[in-house]
């Protein structure tokens, strides 16, 4: 194993900054793919309990929802939006 040693894992066995990095990375590709899903319901439901129930059975729940609208970005590309 090569690089700086970041923390310990669960069972005491040292990570390093790769393996940090790269479980960061799958944690932000997981994210995408739970956002991207969310889309895909959200346009395929036929309105808002519909939307949720399916989110419910796939086990994404409103927090990839909320997490996605408090993104500031976000905010900003609604208010340019509703400006034109």
């Amino acid at each position: 194993m090569t690089g700086r040693i970041a923390g310990m894992a669960m069972d005491g066995t040292p990570v390093s900054d790769a393996d940090m990095a790269r479980m960061q990375a799958e944690d932000e590709l997981h994210a995408q793919w739970r956002r991207r899903a969310v889309r895909v319901v959200a346009a395929s439901a036929q309105d808002t309990s519909d939307c949720r129930m399916l989110l419910s059975i796939l086990g994404l729940d409103d927090d990839v929802v909320a997490a996605r609208a408090d993104r500031p970005e976000r905010r900003a590309r609604r208010r340019r939006a509703a400006a034109a």
